[in-house]
C-alpha cells in the first residue's frame, strides 16, 4: 500500500491480492492446519450415547371408549419440566459419585466437575411421542453408554419414588380419615346411651337424629375402609410416569469431535485465516511509493516504473484533469524522458492479464508525454479487445488492420485529438489472422513511417501469456511496459512476462501499477472535446 495516493481497496482488489498471494494463503493454512491437528491428537476423543425416554402410560392397543370405575384424576406431564429435571444438576450429582466421575475425569473439585457434567448432558423434548431424548458424552462408548443409562435410570428411579411416596401419603390420609370417623363413631354411641338413660325426659327427635348420623358414618367408614384397602395395592404396585424405552448401547455410540477440529474444519479454518491475514498485512503495512518504485526497479532491473491513477475522466483536453492526479504520470514521463534513443520511442504496453483494466493509464501517460512538446500517437493493436477508441470518441473502425490490409492509406487511419502533439490509431475490424497482418511487409514499413514522424510512440498490446500477437509487437518496440493492479500485483507473474519478453529477444523496461482513484468516473467513459481530422500525423 502506497502512503501519499488516496486509493480504495475494492471486492476485485481483495481477489487480485489473493490470486496473487496464494502461496502465502497455503502457506498460513498449511501452518494452521498443522497446529489443529498437534491439538487434536492432545483432545480425547468424545462418545455420544442416546437413550429415549417416555413420559406417561400410553396405550399399546387402541380401544374403544367406555364407561370405567376409576374417577381417579390422571396427572399432567410437562414434558419440558421433565426434562429440566432430568438434565439439572441436583439429578446429576446424585449420578457422579456413584460412577467415580472425579476420579475418570480427574476432576477433585466439584463445581468444575458438575461444570464438566452439565456440559457434556444434552437433552431434547419430544412432543410428538410425549419422550425425552438424552444424550451424554464421555471418553469411550462404554463410559457414554454407562453415563446416559445411570441419569435416565435414576431419573426414572426418581419418579418411581415420587410414586410411591405419593400414594403411601394417600394410605395415610385414608388411614387418618378412618380413625376420625371411629372416634365420632363412638361419640355418637356414648350420647345416645346417656339420652337412652334420662328415659322420657329425653327427646325422640333428637335419639332419631342420632341414629341416622350414626348409620351414616359407620357407611362412610365402610366406604373408606375399602378405599384404604385399594390404595394399599396400590401403593405396592406404584410406578413412576417416566420408563426407559431405548437404553444406550456402545454399539451406537457416535465418536464426535468439534467440528473446528475436524479435517473440513481445519483446511476452512486455515484457508480463513490465510486470507484474511495477507489482506491485513496489506493494509496494515504501508511503504512509501518511493519505496515500492525503487523495490521493483532494483529487483527487475527497470529503466522506469511508476503509479498510473485510473477511474478519473479520460478526457484528453488541456485543463480537464487535476494536477494531482496527472502528477504520478508525469513522474513516468520523467523518466521515460531520459530514456535513450535517436529519433523515436516505440513502446508497447500490455496488461499482465486481461481482466485489467489499463486503457486510462495509455491515454494519460500519452498526454502527459504530448504536454512535454513531443509529438506522441497511440496505437490500439489489441484487436479481440479494442478499448481504447472510447477515450477518443471514435469508432475502432478505420484503423490499423485496414491500413495493414492494404485498404486504406495510413492518413486515413489517424485521428488527431485537441490536445497538441497527440494523434490516435483505432484498431480496425478484427482480421482472421491478426498475427500474420502483424508480420506483413506493411507492417515493416508502417513502422519506419512512423518513426519519421512521431517522438513517442505508445501500443497497447494485448498480454503476452494470452496470444501470439504480443509476441511480434513487443519483439518490434524498443521497450515494453507492463501495467497490473498495484493492489496484490504478483511478482511471480512478473517474472513469467520478462521470461516470456526474454524468449522472444524482447526485454521488460517498465511496470505501470493501477491505483483506483476516488471520486473518479468509470475508466471506460468516453470524453468529449475530441475531434477526429483525416491527414493528421505528418509533422
Amino acid at each position: 500500500m502506497v502512503s501519499g495516493h488516496n486509493v480504495k481497496f475494492g471486492w476485485g482488489d481483495c481477489l487480485y491480492l489473493l490470486t496473487s498471494r496464494w502461496p502465502l494463503v497455503l502457506l498460513i493454512g498449511s501452518i494452521v492446519f498443522l497446529g489443529g491437528a498437534a491439538v487434536k491428537r492432545n483432545v480425547p476423543t468424545l462418545y455420544e450415547a442416546e437413550a429415549r425416554l417416555s413420559l406417561g402410560s400410553p396405550r399399546l392397543v387402541e380401544a374403544p371408549e367406555v364407561a370405567k370405575a376409576d374417577f381417579r384424576t390422571r396427572p399432567v406431564h410437562d414434558p419440558v419440566r421433565e426434562a429440566a429435571e432430568l438434565g439439572s444438576r441436583a439429578l446429576l450429582s446424585e449420578v457422579a459419585g456413584p460412577l467415580g466421575l472425579a476420579a475418570r475425569w480427574e476432576l477433585h473439585d466439584v463445581e468444575a466437575l458438575m461444570t464438566r457434567l452439565s456440559s457434556r448432558v444434552k437433552v431434547e423434548v419430544l412432543p410428538q411421542s410425549n419422550g425425552i431424548l438424552l444424550r451424554a458424552l464421555d471418553d469411550s462408548p462404554a463410559a457414554a453408554c454407562e453415563l446416559t443409562n445411570a441419569i435416565a435410570d435414576r431419573f426414572v428411579g426418581r419418579k418411581d419414588a415420587e410414586a410411591v411416596a405419593e400414594a403411601r401419603a394417600k394410605v395415610l390420609r385414608l388411614e387418618e380419615e378412618i380413625r376420625e370417623r371411629h372416634r365420632e363413631v363412638d361419640s355418637i354411641e356414648t350420647g345416645l346411651v346417656a339420652l337412652l338413660a334420662e328415659g322420657e325426659s329425653g327427646s325422640s327427635a333428637t335419639v332419631e337424629d342420632r341414629r341416622r348420623r350414626l348409620v351414616s358414618v359407620k357407611n362412610l367408614i365402610h366406604s373408606l375402609e375399602a378405599k384404604h384397602q385399594l390404595a394399599v395395592i396400590e401403593a405396592g404396585e406404584a410406578k413412576g410416569t417416566a420408563r426407559l424405552v431405548a437404553p444406550a448401547l456402545p454399539d451406537r455410540a457416535v465418536a464426535m469431535m468439534p467440528f473446528w477440529l475436524s479435517v473440513p474444519g481445519l483446511l476452512g479454518s486455515g484457508l480463513i485465516v490465510g486470507t484474511f491475514s495477507v489482506i491485513g498485512i496489506s493494509l496494515a503495512f504501508r511503504r512509501s511509493r518511493w519505496n515500492a518504485i525503487a523495490d521493483l526497479m532494483g529487483r527487475f532491473q527497470l529503466h522506469f516504473a511508476g503509479f498510473a491513477p485510473i477511474g478519473g475522466n479520460a478526457s484528453v483536453s488541456p485543463g480537464e484533469l487535476p494536477a494531482s492526479f496527472l502528477e504520478p504520470y508525469r513522474e513516468v514521463r520523467n523518466r521515460l524522458l531520459r530514456l535513450p534513443f535517436e529519433d523515436c520511442v516505440w513502446l508497447n504496453v500490455m496488461p499482465m492479464r486481461s481482466a485489467t483494466a489499463g486503457g486510462e493509464s495509455i491515454v494519460h501517460l500519452a498526454s502527459v508525454l504530448a504536454d512535454s512538446g513531443r509529438t506522441v500517437l497511440v496505437i490500439d493493436a489489441d484487436f479481440r479487445r479494442p478499448a481504447l477508441h472510447v477515450f477518443f470518441e471514435a469508432g475502432h473502425h478505420p484503423g490499423l488492420s485496414d491500413y495493414l490490409s492494404g485498404e486504406m492509406r495510413l492518413e486515413e487511419t489517424v485521428i488527431r485529438s485537441r490536445r497538441a502533439n497527440l494523434w490516435f490509431m483505432p484498431t480496425g475490424p478484427l482480421h482472421e489472422d491478426p498475427g500474420g497482418l502483424l508480420n506483413g511487409k506493411r507492417m515493416q514499413d508502417l513502422v519506419r513511417d512512423l518513426r519519421s514522424r512521431f517522438d513517442y510512440i505508445l501500443v497497447s498490446s494485448p498480454s503476452i501469456h494470452e496470444v501470439s500477437d504480443a509476441v511480434v509487437l513487443t519483439s518490434m518496440a524498443d521497450h515494453n511496459a507492463v501495467f497490473t493492479p498495484y493492489r496484490g500485483f504478483s511478482a511471480r507473474r512478473l517474472r513469467e512476462t520478462r521470461v516470456a519478453l526474454e524468449t522472444v529477444n524482447a526485454s521488460l523496461s517498465g511496470i505501470l501499477l493501477t491505483t483506483p482513484a476516488d471520486g473518479g468516473r468509470n475508466p471506460q467513459t468516453p470524453i468529449s472535446n475530441v475531434r477526429r481530422e483525416s491527414g493528421a500525423g505528418v509533422r
